[in-house]
C-alpha cells in the first residue's frame, strides 16, 4: 500500500475509530482511551502491512497491459460500465502472452468477457492479472437480462474442444456474479498442458446466492493445469468439469452451494485441501471417463439425508478424508453406502503390490510451496535489457550480477511487444545473491548453441542465495526438437528452488544434486527431471512428456506428486537406489506412434529397492504399455501387466521395499 493510500485508509478508519483528528485530537485522552487508540493503530498497521503483502505491481516498462491506462480507460470505479474497454483490451492482446493488469477497483461489466473459442486459433495464451484478490473485483450489474439464462461473466474459452487452449492464468481478483442473475457463470476456464487460477475468489452477491455454476470447466479436452488457492461461495453448483485431460486442485474452498459443492463429470481429478461447507452434497461423479484422487480434505455442515459423496463411477481414491453432519459418507453406484466421519484410505477395486506389501498409503510429509513475498519496492527491481538478435546471456547476467550487487529482489524480462523477437540464451546464468525472483512476463526464451546440444550443462544454475528460496516463473522455453541433451536447472544451494508456470521440452528439466528441495508447479513438456540423493521434490500438475527418454528419475531422493499427467511411451518415472517416490493421480496417457528408442516395451513405473505408492489412471491411444509396474528388490524382479488390473483405474500401488 502507498504511503497515499495508507494515509487515506489510516485518516478514514482513525474518523471512524476515534485515532487522532478525531475525538481524542489535542491530547486530552485518557490512558483507556489512548491504549484503545494505540490498539487501533496498531490494527491499522497490520492491515497496511497485510494490504501491501497482497499488491502485485510490475514496472511500467515491463510492458504489461493495464486496462485503466490509455487506450482502453476502465475506471474500476463500480459505476461505469467496463465491458467495452477491457474487451477490446481482451482482442487486442490474446495469444501474444501478455498481463492484462488490473490495478484494484471494482470493474462493473454488462456482458461476457470473453477471449473467444476459435481450435487452433490466438485464442489463447493471456493473464489476467489482479492486484490483489480483494481489491480487483469484477462485477457484473444487477438484473442483467442477458444472464437469467446460463452465461458466464469472465471466459477463458467458449468453442468446442480443443487441446491447444495453452498458457490461460487467472491471478489475485475476485468475480462477483452479482444480484438477480440466475443464470451466471463466475468463470469458464480452459487451458491445456499449462494453466493455472491462484488466489481468486468467485462469488454471488445475490440475497438467495442464485448463479448457476461458480468455476465452469466443462469444456471438452479442458487441461492439464493447477486451480489453488480458490474459493466460490453460492451458485447453483460450486465447480463443474466435463471431458478433461486432467486437472488438479488445491486449497479449494466451497461454501453456501445450492444443489451440489463440486460435479466431477467425464474428468481426471485430483484434489488435495477441499475445504467444503454446505448443506448439500459436497462431491458428485459421474461418467465412465472420470477418476478422481481426494486427500486431505474435510466437508461439514451437512443433513442426516444426504452423503458427502454420491459416486456413479468405479475410479474413486481417497485418504484422510473428513466429514460431519451428513448421514453417509459415499453412496455408490449400487446405492450402497460407506459410512463414518473419518476415510483414512479408500479405493474402488483391488489396489495391487506385486511382493506382498500391504496396500496402504506411504503418506510423505507434505512441504507446502513457499511464498515468496511479491516485491512492492519497484527500485529493487531489475530489467533485462534486450534481446539483441544473438546471445543474450551476457546482458542477462550482467543484469543479476548488478542486482545482487545492489541487493535486489527481483528480475524480470520485459514483454516483447514483437511476439516474434525472443530472448536467446547461449551460456550458463547463475543467480546469485539477493535475487529471490525471476520473472519471465511470459516470454518466449530459445535455448541457442553452443548451450544447446552441450551434454550435461545446465540454462540456469541457484548459487549463493541470500534469501530463503527463490521462485522462478512465467516463461516458454524452445526449442521442442534436436539435440536437447542440456539440463534446464541446477540447485548449487541447500534452500527451496520454485519453478512454476512455465511451458518446455527443450532439455532435462534439472540436474540432480545432493541437497535443496524442489517446488514444480504446472510445468509441461518436461523431459528428464533428476532429483538426486539428499533431495526433496514436490510438484502440482507435472505434464511431462517424452518419446524416449524417462520422464522423471528419483536416485535415492524423496519425491511427491500432486496430479502427473503424462503423454509419450517412454517409462514415466524411475525410483532407484533407496529412493521414497508418492503419486496422488497418476494420468498416463499413452500416446504419440512412436516406439522409444531405448526399449520397445518399457514399464509406466520402474522401482528399484526403492518405495513407492501410486494411484493410477490409464488411457492409450495407440500403442499402450504392457507392464504398469516393474519392480525390483535384491535383484528379484515382478511386474505387474496391464491386463491384471481391473479396466483402466488402479486406486493404489504400494511397492514392497
Amino acid at each position: 500500500m502507498s504511503q497515499k493510500y495508507f494515509s487515506k485508509f489510516a485518516s478514514q478508519n482513525g474518523a471512524e475509530r476515534g485515532v487522532p483528528g478525531g475525538e481524542y485530537a489535542g491530547g486530552h485522552s485518557t490512558p483507556r482511551k489512548w491504549m484503545a487508540w494505540a490498539c487501533c493503530f496498531l490494527g491499522l498497521l497490520v492491515a497496511a502491512s497485510m494490504a501491501r503483502g497482497e499488491s502485485i505491481i510490475f514496472p511500467k516498462d515491463a510492458n504489461i497491459v493495464d486496462v485503466t491506462q490509455p487506450p482502453y480507460g476502465a475506471k474500476g470505479d463500480g459505476k461505469t460500465d467496463d465491458t467495452a474497454a477491457i474487451q477490446k483490451a481482451i482482442d487486442d492482446y490474446k495469444g501474444k502472452g501478455f498481463h492484462l493488469y488490473f490495478p484494484n477497483g471494482t470493474y462493473l461489466v454488462s456482458d461476457t468477457l470473453s477471449v473467444g473459442g476459435k481450435p487452433h486459433s490466438a485464442d489463447r495464451n493471456i493473464t489476467f492479472q489482479g492486484q490483489s484478490e480483494k481489491g480487483t473485483i469484477i462485477k457484473l450489474q444487477d438484473g442483467c437480462p442477458n444472464f437469467e439464462a446460463e452465461k458466464p461473466v469472465l471466459s477463458l474459452y467458449q468453442g468446442k474442444g480443443t487441446g491447444d487452449a495453452m498458457r490461460n492464468y487467472v491471478f489475485n481478483l475476485t468475480v462477483d456474479t452479482g444480484s438477480g442473475n440466475p443464470g451466471a457463470i463466475g468463470i469458464r476456464y480452459m487451458s491445456n498442458n499449462t494453466g493455472a487460477m491462484d488466489h481468486v475468489t468467485i462469488k454471488t452477491s445475490d440475497p438467495s446466492l442464485a448463479g448457476k455454476i461458480g468455476l465452469d470447466m466443462r469444456q471438452n479436452q479442458n487441461g492439464p493445469n493447477l486451480v489453488k488457492n480458490v474459493t466460490v461461495t453460492g451458485f447453483d453448483h460450486g465447480i463443474e468439469t466435463g471431458g478433461t485431460f486432467a486437472l488438479v486442485f488445491e486449497h479449494l474452498t466451497l461454501q453456501k452451494q445450492r444443489k451440489l459443492a463440486f460435479f466431477n463429470n467425464k474428468s481426471v481429478t485430483t484434489i488435495r485441501d477441499l475445504k467444503s461447507d454446505n448443506s448439500v452434497p459436497a462431491l458428485r461423479i459421474e461418467g465412465g471417463a472420470s477418476a478422481v484422487f481426494l486427500v486431505d480434505s474435510e466437508f461439514k455442515g451437512g443433513q442426516a439425508s444426504e452423503p458427502v459423496i454420491i459416486n456413479n463411477t468405479k475410479a474413486l481414491s481417497m485418504q484422510n478424508v473428513t466429514q460431519q453432519g451428513y448421514g453417509h459418507f459415499i453412496q455408490k453406484s449400487d446405492n450402497s453406502f460407506v459410512d463414518g466421519a473419518k476415510i483414512d484410505h479408500y479405493g474402488d477395486g483391488a489396489s495391487q503390490s506385486l511382493f506382498g506389501h500391504k496396500a496402504e498409503p506411504m503418506r510423505l510429509p507434505v512441504e507446502e510451496t513457499p511464498e515468496i513475498p511479491w516485491e512492492t519496492d519497484l527500485s529493487k527491481w531489475q530489467k533485462i535489457e534486450g534481446p539483441n538478435g544473438q546471445d543474450d546471456a551476457p546482458a542477462i547476467q550482467k543484469t543479476i550480477d548488478t542486482a545482487a550487487q545492489q541487493g535486489k529482489t527481483t528480475v524480470y524480462f520485459p514483454k516483447q511487444l514483437n511476439k516474434e523477437t525472443n530472448f536467446k540464451i547461449g551460456k550458463t546464468i547463475k543467480v546469485h545473491g539477493s535475487v529471490n525472483r525471476i520473472i519471465g512476463m511470459n516470454n518466449m526464451v530459445e535455448i541457442v548453441a553452443p548451450l544447446y546440444g552441450a551434454k550435461g550443462e545446465t540454462v540456469f544454475v541457484f548459487e549463493k542465495t541470500t534469501g530463503p528460496a527463490v521462485s522462478f516463473e512465467r516463461f516458454w522455453f524452445i526449442p521442442w526438437r534436436g539435440n536437447r541433451d542440456f539440463y534446464m536447472f541446477e540447485n548449487k544451494t541447500a534452500k527451496p528452488v520454485v519453478i512454476r508456470y512455465m511451458a518446455h521440452s527443450c532439455g532435462a528439466h534439472k540436474k540432480p544434486a545432493n541437497s535443496g528441495s524442489w517446488f514444480i508447479e504446472d510445468i509441461s513438456g518436461a523431459r528428464g527431471t533428476a532429483i538426486g540423493k539428499g533431495e526433496k521434490g514436490f510438484f502440482r500438475q507435472f505434464n511431462p512428456e517424452s518419446p524416449e527418454q524417462v520422464m522423471c528419475e528419483v536416485d535415492g531422493g524423496t519425491v511427491w506428486i500432486l496430479g502427473m499427467k503424462t503423454e509419450g511411451l517412454a517409462t514415466h518415472l524411475h525410483a532407484g537406489n533407496g529412493a521414497k517416490v508418492e503419486i496422488i493421480g497418476l494420468h498416463s496417457y499413452q500416446t504419440w506412434g512412436k516406439q522409444p528408442l531405448a526399449d520397445n516395451k518399457p514399464p509406466v513405473l520402474r522401482v528399484v529397492d526403492s518405495e513407492l505408492s501410486a494411484s493410477i489412471r490409464v488411457y492409450a491411444d495407440k500403442l499402450p504399455f504392457d507392464t504398469v509396474v516393474k519392480e525390483t528388490i535384491a535383484g528379484q524382479t515382478k511386474e505387474l501387466a496391464r491386463s491384471d488390473l481391473q479396466g483402466i483405474f488402479l486406486p493404489l500401488y504400494r511397492s514392497s521395499k
